[in-house]
């Protein structure tokens, strides 16, 4: 429960720009509206018709859309989503 507590305190420093350009470069695109969160916002304070992604889980593990047909089936076969791993 420790790591829970520390989401509320940590921020991003993106900016929108920021955002739009990682999400162009990991080929998604800009078709799911991706937004910057606030300054002032932590993601456990993410709104309920959005998904939380973290950045550095893409850029760390070098995971890239479409995602591959082994990524996929990895995650259905142990039941996990991307939000429950990291690199």
């Amino acid at each position: 429960m420790g790591a829970r507590k520390e989401l509320s305190v940590s921020y991003s420093r993106l900016t929108q720009e920021e955002v739009e350009a990682f999400c162009m470069e990991g080929g998604f695109g800009l078709k799911y509206n991706p937004v910057a969160p606030g300054c002032d916002k932590s993601i456990d304070q993410c709104p309920a018709w959005s998904i939380a992604l973290y950045c550095r889980h893409f850029e760390f593990s070098n995971l890239r859309h479409p995602f591959s047909i082994f990524v996929l089936n990895a995650l259905e076969y142990y039941r996990v989503s991307f939000g429950q791993i990291h690199p």
